[in-house]
Protein backbone atom coordinates (compact mmCIF):
# COMPACT_ATOMS: atom_id res chain seq x y z
CA UNK A 1 0.00 0.00 0.00
CA UNK A 2 1.49 3.44 -1.55
CA UNK A 3 1.71 5.70 1.97
CA UNK A 4 0.93 9.47 1.52
CA UNK A 5 1.94 12.56 4.01
CA UNK A 6 -0.48 15.28 3.64
CA UNK A 7 0.65 18.79 4.70
CA UNK A 8 -2.44 21.02 4.73
CA UNK A 9 -3.81 23.71 7.40
CA UNK A 10 -7.38 23.92 6.33
CA UNK A 11 -9.40 20.90 8.71
CA UNK A 12 -11.79 20.64 6.52
CA UNK A 13 -9.48 20.04 3.53
CA UNK A 14 -7.28 18.16 4.97
CA UNK A 15 -10.23 16.18 6.26
CA UNK A 16 -11.74 15.41 3.22
CA UNK A 17 -8.12 14.48 1.45
CA UNK A 18 -7.45 12.27 3.70
CA UNK A 19 -10.93 10.52 3.27
CA UNK A 20 -10.94 10.25 -0.33
CA UNK A 21 -7.00 8.81 -0.14
CA UNK A 22 -7.89 6.08 2.33
CA UNK A 23 -10.68 5.12 0.11
CA UNK A 24 -8.34 4.32 -2.33
CA UNK A 25 -6.74 3.28 -0.66
CA UNK A 26 -4.26 4.60 0.62
CA UNK A 27 -2.13 5.06 3.93
CA UNK A 28 -2.54 8.17 4.71
CA UNK A 29 -0.12 10.55 7.37
CA UNK A 30 -1.50 14.10 7.63
CA UNK A 31 0.18 17.34 9.54
CA UNK A 32 -0.96 20.86 9.57
CA UNK A 33 2.04 23.04 9.83
CA UNK A 34 5.49 23.13 7.62
CA UNK A 35 7.63 22.06 10.59
CA UNK A 36 5.53 19.09 11.79
CA UNK A 37 4.84 17.81 7.98
CA UNK A 38 8.67 17.98 7.08
CA UNK A 39 9.03 15.66 10.59
CA UNK A 40 6.27 13.42 9.57
CA UNK A 41 7.67 13.07 5.51
CA UNK A 42 11.76 12.07 7.35
CA UNK A 43 10.31 9.94 9.57
CA UNK A 44 7.81 8.24 7.37
CA UNK A 45 9.77 7.86 4.18
CA UNK A 46 6.50 8.32 2.04
CA UNK A 47 5.75 7.80 -1.41
CA UNK A 48 4.30 10.82 -1.89
CA UNK A 49 3.76 14.54 -0.49
CA UNK A 50 0.63 16.23 -0.95
CA UNK A 51 2.00 19.98 0.11
CA UNK A 52 -0.06 23.07 0.80
CA UNK A 53 1.77 26.21 -0.17
CA UNK A 54 0.29 28.70 2.34
CA UNK A 55 1.35 26.92 6.11
CA UNK A 56 1.88 28.29 9.49
CA UNK A 57 5.29 28.74 10.31
CA UNK A 58 7.76 26.53 7.57
CA UNK A 59 5.69 27.57 4.21
CA UNK A 60 5.28 24.97 1.37
CA UNK A 61 8.44 26.47 -0.54
CA UNK A 62 9.79 25.82 2.46
CA UNK A 63 9.32 22.43 3.42
CA UNK A 64 9.93 21.04 -0.31
CA UNK A 65 13.26 22.31 -0.39
CA UNK A 66 14.37 21.21 2.73
CA UNK A 67 12.79 17.38 1.56
CA UNK A 68 14.81 18.08 -1.77
CA UNK A 69 17.81 19.59 0.93
CA UNK A 70 17.65 16.15 2.79
CA UNK A 71 18.46 14.51 -0.52
CA UNK A 72 14.69 12.93 -0.29
CA UNK A 73 13.64 11.95 -3.80
CA UNK A 74 10.00 12.08 -2.93
CA UNK A 75 7.40 13.20 -5.12
CA UNK A 76 5.70 16.43 -3.92
CA UNK A 77 2.37 17.53 -5.34
CA UNK A 78 1.52 21.02 -4.55
CA UNK A 79 -1.89 22.78 -3.39
CA UNK A 80 -2.83 26.03 -3.77
CA UNK A 81 -5.05 28.89 -3.98
CA UNK A 82 -2.68 31.24 -6.04
CA UNK A 83 -2.63 30.48 -9.52
CA UNK A 84 0.03 32.36 -10.85
CA UNK A 85 2.20 31.28 -12.98
CA UNK A 86 5.31 32.83 -10.84
CA UNK A 87 3.82 30.57 -7.79
CA UNK A 88 4.09 27.71 -10.00
CA UNK A 89 7.21 28.68 -11.41
CA UNK A 90 8.49 29.03 -7.91
CA UNK A 91 7.14 25.35 -6.85
CA UNK A 92 8.79 23.46 -9.14
CA UNK A 93 11.90 25.38 -8.63
CA UNK A 94 11.63 24.27 -4.90
CA UNK A 95 11.56 20.74 -6.03
CA UNK A 96 7.47 20.32 -6.61
CA UNK A 97 6.65 17.56 -8.89
CA UNK A 98 3.08 18.69 -9.63
CA UNK A 99 0.34 21.51 -8.74
CA UNK A 100 -3.13 21.57 -8.39
CA UNK A 101 -4.90 24.61 -7.90
CA UNK A 102 -7.76 25.52 -5.35
CA UNK A 103 -10.35 24.54 -5.46
CA UNK A 104 -9.81 20.72 -7.53
CA UNK A 105 -11.96 18.52 -8.26
CA UNK A 106 -11.13 15.32 -6.35
CA UNK A 107 -11.81 12.88 -9.28
CA UNK A 108 -8.67 15.12 -11.35
CA UNK A 109 -6.56 14.78 -8.29
CA UNK A 110 -6.86 11.28 -7.93
CA UNK A 111 -5.63 10.96 -11.01
CA UNK A 112 -2.74 13.17 -10.72
CA UNK A 113 -1.59 10.95 -7.76
CA UNK A 114 -2.07 7.61 -9.52
CA UNK A 115 0.08 8.89 -12.19
CA UNK A 116 2.49 10.18 -10.21
CA UNK A 117 3.10 6.80 -8.33
CA UNK A 118 3.08 4.89 -11.36
CA UNK A 119 6.01 7.40 -12.69
CA UNK A 120 8.06 7.18 -9.55
CA UNK A 121 7.63 3.22 -8.53
CA UNK A 122 10.05 2.30 -11.75
CA UNK A 123 12.21 4.47 -11.10
CA UNK A 124 12.57 4.21 -7.57
CA UNK A 125 12.71 0.50 -7.83
CA UNK A 126 15.60 1.08 -9.96
CA UNK A 127 17.08 3.51 -8.00
CA UNK A 128 16.64 2.17 -4.39
CA UNK A 129 18.09 -1.11 -5.66
CA UNK A 130 21.49 0.42 -6.56
CA UNK A 131 21.67 2.90 -3.70
CA UNK A 132 21.16 0.07 -0.90
CA UNK A 133 23.99 -1.67 -2.70
CA UNK A 134 26.41 1.15 -3.08
CA UNK A 135 25.11 1.59 0.36
CA UNK A 136 26.26 -1.89 1.95
CA UNK A 137 29.91 -1.39 0.22
CA UNK A 138 30.02 2.09 1.85
CA UNK A 139 29.31 0.36 5.11
CA UNK A 140 31.62 -2.39 4.93
CA UNK A 141 34.24 0.78 4.08
CA UNK A 142 33.69 1.23 8.21
CA UNK A 143 35.23 -0.54 10.76
CA UNK A 144 32.76 -2.96 12.70
CA UNK A 145 34.49 -4.31 14.85
CA UNK A 146 36.87 -2.08 15.99
CA UNK A 147 40.64 -3.00 17.38
CA UNK A 148 41.16 -3.99 20.85
CA UNK A 149 44.69 -2.32 22.26
CA UNK A 150 45.37 -3.11 25.91
CA UNK A 151 44.91 0.33 28.32
CA UNK A 152 42.58 2.28 25.52
CA UNK A 153 38.86 1.76 25.33
CA UNK A 154 37.29 3.04 21.78
CA UNK A 155 33.83 3.52 20.64
CA UNK A 156 32.06 5.03 17.64
CA UNK A 157 28.64 5.90 15.72
CA UNK A 158 28.40 7.23 12.66
CA UNK A 159 25.08 7.61 10.95
CA UNK A 160 24.45 9.40 7.27
CA UNK A 161 21.58 11.57 6.93
CA UNK A 162 20.61 10.06 3.92
CA UNK A 163 21.04 6.56 2.17
CA UNK A 164 24.94 7.51 1.52
CA UNK A 165 27.31 10.30 3.37
CA UNK A 166 30.46 11.38 3.43
CA UNK A 167 31.53 11.03 6.57
CA UNK A 168 34.52 8.80 7.82
CA UNK A 169 36.40 7.34 10.51
CA UNK A 170 39.19 4.87 11.12
CA UNK A 171 40.61 2.56 13.95
CA UNK A 172 43.76 0.69 12.81
CA UNK A 173 45.81 -0.98 15.02
CA UNK A 174 49.93 -0.21 14.13
CA UNK A 175 51.26 -2.74 16.11
CA UNK A 176 50.89 -3.49 20.45
CA UNK A 177 51.50 -0.34 21.28
CA UNK A 178 49.90 2.28 19.26
CA UNK A 179 46.59 2.64 17.23
CA UNK A 180 45.63 5.19 14.73
CA UNK A 181 42.31 6.80 14.89
CA UNK A 182 41.28 9.40 12.08
CA UNK A 183 37.85 11.53 11.47
CA UNK A 184 36.85 13.34 7.87
CA UNK A 185 34.04 15.14 6.43
CA UNK A 186 33.91 15.38 2.59
CA UNK A 187 32.33 18.52 1.47
CA UNK A 188 28.93 17.39 -0.30
CA UNK A 189 26.62 15.07 0.66
CA UNK A 190 25.08 11.77 -1.36
CA UNK A 191 26.55 9.88 -3.77
CA UNK A 192 29.33 12.35 -4.61
CA UNK A 193 30.41 12.51 -1.12
CA UNK A 194 29.92 8.85 -0.78
CA UNK A 195 32.96 8.28 -3.50
CA UNK A 196 35.22 11.11 -2.34
CA UNK A 197 35.11 9.02 1.29
CA UNK A 198 35.89 5.64 -0.86
CA UNK A 199 38.90 7.41 -2.78
CA UNK A 200 39.56 8.74 1.12
CA UNK A 201 39.61 5.31 2.68
CA UNK A 202 41.96 3.45 -0.11
CA UNK A 203 44.31 6.63 0.19
CA UNK A 204 44.29 6.34 4.38
CA UNK A 205 44.45 2.13 4.61
CA UNK A 206 47.53 2.69 2.03
CA UNK A 207 49.80 4.70 3.94
CA UNK A 208 48.78 4.25 7.67
CA UNK A 209 51.70 2.02 8.93
CA UNK A 210 53.75 1.83 12.10
CA UNK A 211 56.84 4.25 9.77
CA UNK A 212 54.06 6.87 8.62
CA UNK A 213 54.01 10.38 11.09
CA UNK A 214 50.80 12.34 10.92
CA UNK A 215 52.07 15.03 8.95
CA UNK A 216 53.21 13.02 6.40
CA UNK A 217 50.54 10.71 5.96
CA UNK A 218 48.16 14.11 5.59
CA UNK A 219 50.78 15.27 2.76
CA UNK A 220 50.69 12.14 0.66
CA UNK A 221 46.60 12.03 0.83
CA UNK A 222 46.67 15.80 -0.22
CA UNK A 223 48.49 14.73 -3.14
CA UNK A 224 46.37 12.11 -4.17
CA UNK A 225 43.06 13.78 -3.08
CA UNK A 226 44.73 16.52 -5.45
CA UNK A 227 45.50 14.46 -8.31
CA UNK A 228 41.71 12.25 -8.14
CA UNK A 229 39.45 14.71 -6.88
CA UNK A 230 37.51 17.63 -8.56
CA UNK A 231 38.31 20.73 -7.96
CA UNK A 232 35.44 22.24 -6.14
CA UNK A 233 35.27 19.39 -3.28
CA UNK A 234 37.29 18.94 -0.52
CA UNK A 235 37.81 16.99 3.18
CA UNK A 236 38.85 18.20 6.47
CA UNK A 237 40.61 15.57 7.95
CA UNK A 238 42.23 14.12 11.26
CA UNK A 239 44.94 11.83 12.17
CA UNK A 240 46.07 10.45 15.61
CA UNK A 241 48.60 8.22 16.67
CA UNK A 242 47.73 6.72 20.19
CA UNK A 243 50.79 5.62 22.02
CA UNK A 244 49.56 3.71 25.14
CA UNK A 245 52.51 2.70 26.32
CA UNK A 246 54.15 6.28 26.45
CA UNK A 247 50.88 7.69 26.46
CA UNK A 248 51.36 10.11 23.93
CA UNK A 249 49.34 11.78 21.16
CA UNK A 250 50.70 12.26 18.05
CA UNK A 251 48.33 14.32 15.67
CA UNK A 252 47.97 16.29 12.31
CA UNK A 253 44.68 18.17 12.09
CA UNK A 254 43.92 19.07 7.96
CA UNK A 255 41.51 21.81 8.59
CA UNK A 256 38.67 19.23 10.80
CA UNK A 257 36.35 20.44 13.82
CA UNK A 258 39.17 20.38 16.48
CA UNK A 259 38.41 17.10 18.86
CA UNK A 260 38.40 18.13 22.24
CA UNK A 261 40.91 16.08 25.06
CA UNK A 262 38.85 15.84 27.65
CA UNK A 263 40.89 15.18 30.94
CA UNK A 264 40.54 13.49 33.87
CA UNK A 265 39.72 16.82 35.70
CA UNK A 266 37.40 17.75 33.38
CA UNK A 267 38.98 20.25 31.70
CA UNK A 268 39.03 20.59 28.02
CA UNK A 269 42.04 21.71 25.05
CA UNK A 270 40.81 21.87 21.59
CA UNK A 271 43.77 19.87 18.92
CA UNK A 272 44.18 22.57 16.47
CA UNK A 273 46.97 23.32 13.99
CA UNK A 274 48.54 21.04 11.33
CA UNK A 275 47.39 22.46 8.12
CA UNK A 276 44.44 22.95 5.86
CA UNK A 277 41.86 20.91 4.00
CA UNK A 278 42.56 18.12 1.70
CA UNK A 279 42.16 18.23 -2.13
CA UNK A 280 42.78 21.77 -2.29
CA UNK A 281 46.86 22.35 -3.05
CA UNK A 282 49.01 19.78 -3.43
CA UNK A 283 52.20 21.73 -2.66
CA UNK A 284 50.41 22.03 1.21
CA UNK A 285 52.65 20.93 4.08
CA UNK A 286 51.22 19.78 7.52
CA UNK A 287 52.52 20.17 10.53
CA UNK A 288 52.72 17.24 13.48
CA UNK A 289 51.66 18.06 16.82
CA UNK A 290 51.73 15.60 20.45
CA UNK A 291 50.04 16.29 23.75
CA UNK A 292 50.91 14.00 26.89
CA UNK A 293 48.04 11.98 28.23
CA UNK A 294 47.36 10.55 31.60
CA UNK A 295 44.76 7.97 32.60
CA UNK A 296 41.09 8.74 32.96
CA UNK A 297 41.62 11.18 29.65
CA UNK A 298 39.01 11.28 26.43
CA UNK A 299 39.86 12.01 23.24
CA UNK A 300 36.64 13.24 21.34
CA UNK A 301 36.30 13.67 17.74
CA UNK A 302 32.96 14.44 15.68
CA UNK A 303 32.13 15.67 12.12
CA UNK A 304 30.18 19.12 11.96
CA UNK A 305 26.87 17.20 11.73
CA UNK A 306 27.13 16.99 15.31
CA UNK A 307 27.76 20.94 16.49
CA UNK A 308 25.75 22.42 13.44
CA UNK A 309 22.68 20.60 14.16
CA UNK A 310 19.75 23.18 14.38
CA UNK A 311 16.27 22.69 16.13
CA UNK A 312 13.49 24.35 15.52
CA UNK A 313 14.08 27.73 16.35
CA UNK A 314 17.08 27.88 14.27
CA UNK A 315 20.13 27.42 17.49
CA UNK A 316 23.01 25.05 17.18
CA UNK A 317 23.58 22.23 19.09
CA UNK A 318 26.98 23.77 19.53
CA UNK A 319 30.23 22.23 20.68
CA UNK A 320 29.59 23.52 24.37
CA UNK A 321 26.31 21.20 24.29
CA UNK A 322 28.98 17.50 22.99
CA UNK A 323 31.35 18.36 25.68
CA UNK A 324 28.77 18.91 28.30
CA UNK A 325 27.14 15.61 27.58
CA UNK A 326 30.44 13.92 27.38
CA UNK A 327 31.47 15.05 31.08
CA UNK A 328 28.06 14.20 31.99
CA UNK A 329 29.38 10.36 31.42
CA UNK A 330 32.46 10.05 33.31
CA UNK A 331 32.88 6.20 33.36
CA UNK A 332 30.44 5.19 30.64
CA UNK A 333 31.85 2.83 27.99
CA UNK A 334 33.20 5.51 24.82
CA UNK A 335 30.41 2.96 22.70
CA UNK A 336 27.83 4.12 25.45
CA UNK A 337 28.86 7.85 25.32
CA UNK A 338 29.15 7.68 21.80
CA UNK A 339 25.38 6.93 21.31
CA UNK A 340 24.43 8.93 24.32
CA UNK A 341 25.76 11.80 22.10
CA UNK A 342 23.50 10.84 18.99
CA UNK A 343 20.50 10.63 21.10
CA UNK A 344 20.99 13.60 22.73
CA UNK A 345 21.47 15.60 19.05
CA UNK A 346 18.22 13.67 17.69
CA UNK A 347 16.21 14.93 20.77
CA UNK A 348 17.59 18.30 20.25
CA UNK A 349 16.73 18.60 16.40
CA UNK A 350 13.59 16.74 16.69
CA UNK A 351 15.12 13.78 14.65
CA UNK A 352 15.65 16.35 11.52
CA UNK A 353 19.00 15.63 10.63
CA UNK A 354 20.45 17.59 7.64
CA UNK A 355 24.11 16.43 7.73
CA UNK A 356 26.04 13.16 8.33
CA UNK A 357 27.31 12.69 11.71
CA UNK A 358 29.98 10.83 13.06
CA UNK A 359 31.17 11.17 16.60
CA UNK A 360 34.48 8.62 18.31
CA UNK A 361 36.20 8.44 21.31
CA UNK A 362 39.02 7.26 22.92
CA UNK A 363 39.49 6.65 26.58
CA UNK A 364 42.81 6.09 28.19
CA UNK A 365 42.33 3.72 31.23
Amino acid sequence: MNRIVVIEDDPAILRGLADNLRMEPYEVLTAVDGSDGFRVVCEANPDLVILDLMLPGLNGYDVCRRIRGRGLQTPVLMLTADDQESSRVQGFDAGADDYVSKPFSVRELLGRIRAILRRSSHDALVNQKELHEARSIQKGLMPVDLPRVAGLRIGAVCQPARLLGGDYFDVIKLDENRVAVCIADVCGKGLPAAMMMSNLQAAVRTHASDRMRPGELCSRVNRLMCANTPSNTFVSFFYGIVDKRTKRLHYCNAGHNPPVLLRHNCSAERLEGGGGVLGVFSGWSFAEHEIQLTSGDRLLMYTDGITESRNLRGEEFGEQRLIDRVIALPWCDPRAVTESVVASVKDFNNGNFEDDLTVLVVAVE
